[in-house]
């Protein structure tokens, strides 16, 4: 997990981002749980379909792709989150990288769940 700036990023509204690696079978409930619980409206299904299709079709070890911008509702405002996946490949595991960059508030607010997904895995 970490939050930075991201200078080499042209999406202006969105120059934060937050990360995690998480296993393919956790980015549904990861974008499902954003989306019941910091969101006005988040990820529709047709949205984390679109994710892990994009995920699914990445095959190389450490690739790096941009999913897509989604438009979400935070705090009544409408607002955008952009997503970067990167691929880490193990012999068949594949572990990804999923960056969400958007506005400093909703970033921070993203890293805090990450935060306790990470804390939920170790118990």
């Amino acid at each position: 997990m970490f939050n930075k700036k991201n200078n080499t990023n042209h999406y202006e509204e969105a120059p934060f981002a937050a990360g995690m690696n998480f296993d393919f079978e956790e980015v549904d409930p990861f974008l499902r749980r954003l989306s019941s619980s910091i969101l006005d409206s988040g990820f529709s299904q047709d949205d984390i379909n679109t994710i892990q299709s994009e995920i699914n079709t990445m095959k190389e070890d450490n690739e790096v792709k941009e999913i897509g911008i989604f438009d979400v509702i935070y705090k009544g405002q409408p607002t955008k989150i952009r997503i970067q996946a990167e691929i880490h490949i193990e012999d068949v595991d594949k572990e990804i990288v999923l960056y969400m960059f958007s506005i400093q508030e909703l970033v921070d607010i993203i890293d805090e769940e990450m935060l306790k997904t990470e804390e939920e895995r170790e118990f």
